[in-house]
């Protein structure tokens, strides 16, 4: 019989990944079977292994994936096969969880378990929306209640006359399918009906929203406004738009904003994360992806000859993650790299040097290879020179040629990686989204996402609701591809980086 393995309820929290603990986290990073729930942000299963069974058991109100039986069983059986098995419930375990039920089944077999907990929904609503739960003046006492226990309820299980005079703030769960019935019972229990209320909806996430109200008018609100679960409904005397410390999370310049992203998936992270920065809502959808191309031969004869090259250029970041890892399989000092001179094509490009500490001696201002070649021939650098251009499959001869032609160098191209076009999976969660409510930009950072999207256009056909997005792009060479592709540039950055980039749509939707 194999090991008894072991299983951690983990608090996902409420929605942003950067709110799971540290504990959290490694354990999906090494667990072999995530069992994970329908509130769950699926960013965080995206850190288990690749070997990882991922497994949805999601309950959500008139939908049910496994029954609380079937889910304590999928536990044992994992565990019992000397599994490291991850339960990851969105929350904390302990608040409205029903850890109870699973830690039960654990035990009656001999299983181990350990409880790792999470920030819960209502800390997060009050914090993101930026009303305290408790104050002086206001409420010195908070209680959390749940709408429902039973996502297929129709009845109230908490009788909620009883906390109509507490006096306390009332922070509901699940309250939204049951608001009518809610709040007649706190009003028949004696609460005043204006009652300062406020519901948070996708609290801590880049879609929330924060809605203020009176007890009385909540129903007519969530209606009108079409209000989903996940929410947090508040209520009581902190609850009202004086007490909100300035709505710091819904401020945030592009909050509210869903951009597209299409770059290839081992890029995404810097441009997300500034954009998250900023508030708005990423979509990824990479359409295109980069491998590593490597020809021995070639790889031998270049670092051989690494120190007659006076010049190395690099026309793409993706350029120099690939030459820097190869570099220092060859060469364990980075004193090897020589004498070469390092130019680079805009920003995005040099700041990958950043880490190597070597400074970048040319970085073109505009994003062109012809640009490029220009202002390398304007060095007075060339003449019989040797020059390494590094490369990928989609590089044309432009920029070698306008070296060897125009500045009589010694140019030897060197590729090191291919860019592919995806074709899409309409079937794939994230494209289904986008085809339904569209988003507020897409961004273009090269020509290959262009020619990739022009290839899925059918596949991203958005429905007449959607919404209809703005063009963003990087530089001059992406948007005359756009431009020949027949779709219209509304942005284009002023420089090749990303800051420069996310800036040009932070101005611009300022300006609407």
């Amino acid at each position: 019989m194999p090991k008894v393995g072991k299983v951690y309820l983990v608090g996902g929290g409420p929605g942003s990944p950067d709110l799971v603990t540290q504990r959290g986290r490694s354990l999906i990073e090494k667990c072999d079977a995530l069992i994970y729930d329908n509130l769950v942000n699926r960013e965080i299963c995206q850190w288990a292994g690749s070997k990882c069974e991922q497994i949805y058991v999601g309950k959500a109100a008139g939908k049910h994936s496994l029954k609380q039986s079937e889910i304590c069983d999928l536990l044992i059986k994992h565990a019992s096969l000397g599994q490291v098995v991850v339960r990851l419930k969105g929350g904390d375990p302990f608040v409205f969880g029903r850890a109870t039920e699973e830690l039960r089944a654990l035990s009656s077999k001999s299983i181990p378990f350990e409880i790792v907990p999470g920030v819960t929904a209502a800390i997060a609503a009050s914090a993101f929306s930026g009303i305290p739960i408790t104050s002086r003046d206001a409420a010195s006492s908070v209680v959390f209640i749940t709408g429902h226990e039973d996502p297929n309820k129709e009845e109230l299980s908490v009788d909620f006359e009883q906390f109509a005079l507490l006096g306390a703030t009332l922070c509901i769960y699940m309250g939204v399918g049951q608001i009518h019935k809610i709040q007649s019972k706190l009003q028949a229990g004696g609460m005043d009906p204006n009652t300062p209320a406020v519901i948070v909806e996708n609290a801590s996430r880049q879609n929330q929203r924060t809605l203020f109200s009176t007890l009385n008018q909540l129903s007519l609100i969530i209606k009108k406004e079409n209000i989903k679960s996940p929410a947090i409904i508040m209520i009581g005397n902190v609850s009202n738009k004086e007490n909100s410390i300035h709505g710091w999370f819904e401020q945030r310049p592009l909050h509210g904003k869903r951009i597209l992203i299409t770059r290839a998936r081992q890029q995404i992270s810097q441009l997300k994360d500034k954009l998250v920065n900023e508030g708005a809502e990423v979509i990824e959808i990479p359409l295109i992806e980069v491998k590593p191309f490597i020809e021995k031969d070639t790889v031998i004869d270049v670092f051989s000859e690494i120190a007659t090259y006076e010049w190395i250029v690099f026309t793409s970041a993706n350029g120099v993650r690939y030459f820097m890892d190869l570099f220092f399989k060859a060469f364990k000092d980075v004193r090897s790299f020589g004498p070469m001179r390092i130019a680079c094509l805009g920003d995005a490009t040099a700041k990958e040097f950043e880490p190597f500490h070597l400074e970048v001696d040319l970085i073109s201002k505009k994003q062109s290879s012809i640009a490029l070649a220009e202002e390398l021939i304007l060095t007075d650098s060339l003449d019989s020179a040797n020059v390494l251009v590094i490369e990928g499959n989609k590089n044309g001869r432009e920029l070698s040629q306008k070296l060897e032609n125009d500045g009589l160098a010694i140019v030897d191209r060197f590729q090191l990686y291919e860019t592919n076009l995806v074709k899409l999976d309409p079937s794939e969660d994230k494209v289904k989204d986008y085809c339904e409510k569209g988003a507020d930009a897409i961004i273009f950072t090269s020509t290959s996402t262009v020619q990739s999207y022009t290839k899925n256009k059918e596949i991203l056909k958005l429905k007449k609701s959607a919404c209809q997005p703005i063009i963003s792009s990087i530089g001059p060479a992406t948007s005359k591809e756009l431009e020949s592709n027949g779709m219209k540039v509304d942005i284009e950055s002023p420089k090749a980086s990303l800051d420069k980039m996310v800036e040009s749509l932070v101005h611009h939707f300022q300006a609407e």
